[in-house]
């Protein structure tokens, strides 16, 4: 049943009509109203809500369909190492927890009374204050996966063409009477 939800929303997100894509380019002025969207502006337009909702229901499949297949590997890397040290942290905190609990009771712990009961309790809010950041932070990450997805989508079809540069040159400026040695930056607009 959870198979069959999760392809039924996939196939909502990535469902896409070409003349529906034509119109909401028109529509956000991506191309004129009175000519035809050509295939090559078609390409470079990517929804930002399908971007994210993909992100949303799978990581990573916003940026393939954004084509930005080199981010996969950090963010599933970034992951993983998440999760493995998540896991780490709870299983050093379920140790840490168990002891103090048989320390407590008058039994012998795992580590065999290196650690009076003060120190357990210090070592066990050490290991879940760390599991407890590392969700945390696997959250933003997530998080931060869909706004990724959201904002290539939204400068896929931003023009980085020859019509604007940069240019800086060496200058001498006036500061009262002393000439002082500084840096002139033009940005320029060409139509």
């Amino acid at each position: 049943m959870k198979g069959l939800l999760f392809f039924l929303l996939m196939g909502m997100a990535v469902r896409s009509s070409p003349a529906m894509g034509a119109q909401e380019l028109r529509q956000k002025g991506g191309i004129g109203s009175d000519s035809v969207a050509s295939r090559k502006d078609m390409k470079a337009y990517r929804d930002p809500v399908r971007a994210s909702l993909l992100s949303a229901v799978f990581p990573g499949a916003g940026q393939l369909y954004n084509r930005k297949y080199w981010k996969l590997p950090i963010l599933y890397g970034g992951a993983f190492t998440l999760g493995y040290f998540i896991h780490l942290n709870h299983g050093e905190y379920v140790k840490t927890r168990d002891a103090y609990l048989q320390v407590q009771a008058g039994k012998p712990d795992r580590f065999k009374g290196v650690y009076n009961a003060d120190q357990l309790v210090r070592l066990r809010e050490y290991w879940r204050r760390n599991r407890d950041f590392l969700v945390i932070i696997s959250a933003f990450t997530y998080l931060l996966n869909i706004a990724d997805a959201a904002v290539d989508a939204h400068l896929s079809s931003f023009d980085v063409g020859d019509d604007l540069s940069l240019h800086w040159q060496p200058a001498v400026y006036m500061a009262g009477n002393q000439p002082v040695a500084g840096i002139n930056l033009a940005l320029r607009f060409h139509h």
